[in-house]
C-alpha cells in the first residue's frame, strides 16, 4: 500500500508540474521516473517494460516523413497555392484553411501543421487587412477534430489505439464520420461568430498579393517528392497492414508501417537524410517515454486497478452514462491537463474497467474516450500541442490572442462538437455498431 501511495504521489506531482509550465515537461517526465526507481517501486527493467514501443516506434516514422516534408517547403507551398487558388478572398481563406488545416492533422503530426500554418495564416491575414486570431483559433479546433478521425491523427489516439487494440481503419470508420459532424459544426459556428471581422479594415495592396509566388516556398523539389512519396506508402501500410498480415504472410506491424517507407526514403535522400534526421522532433518522444513509465508505476502498484473498479463501481450497467462521462470528462480534463499524458493514464484505466462484468464494450468506450480528449483540448490555449504553438506563433509575431479571446471563441465551439459527438455515441450505441 506504502508503494501505492507513494506512486501516486509521484505522478500527481509530474502531472502538477507540467500543467504549471513551470519547467520543461520531458525533463518533468524524465524526473518522475526516476523517482520511482529511487523509491524502488519498481526495477529499471521493469519500467523499460511498461514503454509500448509501438507507440514510439510509429511516432518516430511519421515524425520522420513530416520532417522531410516540412523542410521540403510543402506545409508553405500548399498554402500559398490554397489562398492563390482562393484569390485571397477572406471569406473563402476562413472557410477553406481550417479544412486544411483538419484533414492534414487526420494524417500528420498537428503540431508541425499548425507551426507552419500559424504564421503563415498570420502574415496573410497581415496583408489582407484583416484580424487574424478567430481564423488561427479555427484552424487550431479544426485540426484538433480532425485528428480524431485517425489512428495517426493526435497522439492520444496513437496510445489508446495501440496499447488496447485498434488501428488505422478502426478509428476512420468509428471516428471518422463523427469528426467530419463536429468539424463542420464547428467551421459554421466559428464563421458566423467570426464574418464581421473578415472585413479588410484598409486598402489591400494587390502587388504585395501578387509577390507571393507559391513556387518560391520549395526549397527542395528532389526532397519534396520523395517525402510525399513516403507519405503516401505509410498511409497505404497504415490501411492495408492487416491483410498484408493475413494474405501475404509480411509481419507489417503498424510501426513498421510508418518506420519502413521513412528509412527508405532517408535512402533515397542520400547526404541530405542527416539533415531531416537532426530536424526530428525527438523532445516529444522522449516525453512519452518518461509518461510511459510514470503511470507505469501506477499500474505496477494496482493504484489503476483500485480507480477501475471505483468507476465501474459506480456505472455498472449503466452503459451509456459511463459513455457519456467518459467523453466529457475527457473533454474537460483534456482542456486543463495536456491530453497526451491524460490519455496515457485512461488507456490502463479502460484496460482495467473492461475486465469488470456489466460494462460496454471496450472499443465504444476507447471512440468515447478518444474523442474527448482530441476535441476537449479545444478548451483552453494548453489543452493540446497544437493550440501551444499557434498561441505561442502568434505571440513571436507581436500579436498574443489572449486566453480571453481564445476562450470566447472555443468554448461554444468545442461544447457544440462534444454534444455532436455524445448524439453520435449514443446512436452507435443503440444500433450496435462499435
Amino acid at each position: 500500500m506504502n508503494n501505492t501511495i507513494i506512486a501516486l504521489v509521484i505522478f500527481i506531482l509530474t502531472y502538477v508540474t507540467i500543467i504549471t509550465e513551470k519547467a520543461n515537461r520531458t525533463v518533468v517526465a524524465f524526473m518522475g521516473a526516476l523517482l520511482l526507481l529511487i523509491f524502488k517501486i519498481f526495477t529499471l527493467n521493469e519500467s523499460i517494460g511498461f514503454i509500448n514501443w509501438e507507440t514510439i516506434g510509429l511516432l518516430f516514422g511519421m515524425f520522420v516523413i513530416v520532417t522531410a516534408l516540412s523542410s521540403a517547403g510543402f506545409f508553405k507551398y500548399l498554402a500559398l497555392v490554397i489562398a492563390k487558388w482562393l484569390k485571397y478572398s477572406p471569406t473563402k481563406i476562413f472557410i477553406f484553411f481550417p479544412i486544411v488545416t483538419g484533414l492534414l492533422a487526420g494524417f500528420m503530426d498537428s503540431i508541425t501543421v499548425m507551426l507552419f500554418f500559424a504564421t503563415l495564416t498570420y502574415e496573410l491575414c497581415r496583408m489582407l487587412k484583416i484580424e487574424a486570431a478567430p481564423l488561427i483559433i479555427t484552424e487550431v479546433l479544426l485540426a484538433n477534430i480532425g485528428g480524431s478521425a485517425t489512428l495517426v491523427g493526435d497522439p492520444p489516439n496513437v496510445i489508446l489505439g495501440l496499447k488496447l487494440g485498434f488501428y488505422f481503419n478502426d478509428f476512420v470508420i468509428h471516428n471518422g464520420p463523427i469528426a467530419i459532424l463536429a468539424g463542420a459544426a464547428t467551421l459554421f459556428y466559428c464563421y458566423v461568430v467570426s464574418r464581421k471581422k473578415l472585413v479588410p479594415k484598409e486598402e489591400v495592396s494587390k502587388l504585395e498579393l501578387d509577390q507571393m509566388n507559391p513556387n518560391d516556398a520549395i526549397v527542395d523539389r528532389r526532397q519534396l517528392k520523395i517525402a510525399l512519396a513516403a507519405f503516401g506508402v505509410a498511409v497505404l501500410f497504415l490501411i492495408t497492414h492487416i491483410y498484408i498480415q493475413k494474405y501475404l504472410y509480411i509481419p507489417l506491424t503498424v510501426p513498421l508501417a510508418a518506420m519502413l517507407p521513412a528509412f527508405v526514403m532517408l535512402i533515397f535522400l542520400g547526404k541530405k537524410a542527416g539533415d531531416v534526421i537532426v530536424k526530428v522532433d525527438y523532445e516529444v518522444i522522449l516525453f512519452f517515454i518518461g509518461l510511459f513509465i510514470v503511470v507505469g508505476g501506477l499500474e505496477h502498484t494496482g493504484a489503476i486497478k483500485i480507480f477501475a473498479n471505483f468507476i465501474t463501481n459506480i456505472f455498472k450497467n449503466n452503459h451509456m452514462e459511463l459513455i457519456s462521462t467518459l467523453l466529457w470528462g475527457s473533454g474537460f480534463a483534456s482542456g486543463i491537463i495536456d491530453n497526451v499524458p491524460f490519455a496515457l493514464s485512461m488507456a490502463y484505466v479502460l484496460d482495467n474497467i473492461v475486465k469488470f462484468a456489466g460494462v460496454p464494450a471496450l472499443s465504444i468506450m476507447v471512440w468515447a474516450t478518444s474523442q474527448g480528449t482530441d476535441i476537449g483540448g479545444n478548451f483552453t490555449p494548453i489543452g493540446a500541442s497544437a493550440n501551444v504553438v499557434a498561441y505561442t506563433a502568434m505571440e513571436k509575431k507581436g500579436h498574443s490572442i489572449g486566453w480571453g479571446r481564445w476562450l470566447k471563441l472555443a468554448v461554444p465551439a468545442t461544447f457544440i462538437a462534444l454534444t455532436i459527438c455524445n448524439i453520435a455515441l449514443y446512436l452507435k450505441y443503440l444500433i450496435g455498431f462499435y
